[in-house]
Order: structure tokens, then sequence, then C-alpha cells
């Protein structure tokens, strides 16, 4: 059984350095950062808007004409806000960076694991001493036996008294 034992302790002295090592986690690596692409520049578009209406509003002469200018600048306008709006709403969209994710540590529970196996391994080969019984006479409540006699429960050889 001491063999066992002690074969038994060097597979799992190898188990044990073998899970430490190759079971080590792996480094988490940084997640590569994406830029979104911007809206393009509308402030020429904006500046021709706002030129023509000039050109236009000097032109006016009364409510009327100035009403139809101050439209179509609220059209060109309102378009450029269009364009831009729907640009931004139609570009690709790009996830947010995550935190690298550590990967959980497997080797503290493989260690637990070879550490109940060698404590059942040292229990299935612990040394098992004889169950020894020792025969009291008149233990049992039976009448004391007379000297020199055997107890009739006891195993025993015949004891010799001497005086």
């Amino acid at each position: 059984m001491i063999v066992v034992r002690r074969v038994g302790a060097a597979i799992l002295a190898v188990a044990a350095v073998a899970v430490w090592f190759l079971m080590e986690p792996v480094e988490p690596q940084r997640p590569v950062a994406q830029v979104q692409e911007e809206v393009s520049d509308r402030s020429w578009e904006i500046r021709n808007a706002l030129a023509d209406y000039e050109a236009n509003e000097a032109r006016t002469q009364g409510a009327p004409q100035q009403a139809v200018v101050n439209g179509w600048a609220a059209k060109d306008l309102l378009t450029i806000i269009a364009e831009q709006q729907n640009e931004a709403l139609t570009r690709p969209e790009v996830p947010a960076p995550v935190a690298p994710v550590v990967p959980n540590d497997e080797r503290v529970p493989a260690l637990v694991g070879l550490l109940v196996l060698g404590l059942a391994l040292a229990v299935a080969t612990a040394p098992r001493g004889a169950v020894v019984t020792a025969g009291v006479p008149g233990s049992t409540g039976d009448a004391p036996t007379p000297p020199g006699s055997v107890h009739p429960a006891s195993d025993a050889a015949p004891l010799v008294r001497t005086l």
C-alpha cells in the first residue's frame, strides 16, 4: 500500500504542476477603437443659401415678395438640414468599444479537484489496524468465573495465576 500511496502522490504532484502551467488564462486583448465617419461639412452650402437670400432680399419690393424670398431661403436651409440628418442616420454604425474581458482562472477549481483525489487516495490506502476487542471477565453481566478458568465469551488462552 505504501508504494501505491507514493506513486499516487507523485502522479498528483505532476498533475498539479501541469494544471498550474497549462491552464494559465490568456491575457485579455485591448479592443481596437473604431472611429465613426463624420457628417460632411455643409458650411459652403449654407453660405451659398444665405448669399442667395440676401441677393433676392435686396430686389424685393413689399411684404409679399419678402415672404416668397424668405420661403425660398427656408426651403434651401431645410434641404441642407435634411441631407445632413439623412447622412448621419445612414452611415454605418460603429459599436462602442468594450472593456477587455478577463477570462476566468480555472486552475483553482482544478487544483481543488486534485486535492479531493489526493484525500480519497490517502483514505483508500491508509493502513488498517486490527480491531482488538478485549474480553473482560464479568463485564457482560454473567456470573464471575472461578479462578483459573476462561471466560466463555473470550478466545484467550487459559490464564495462570500465581500467588
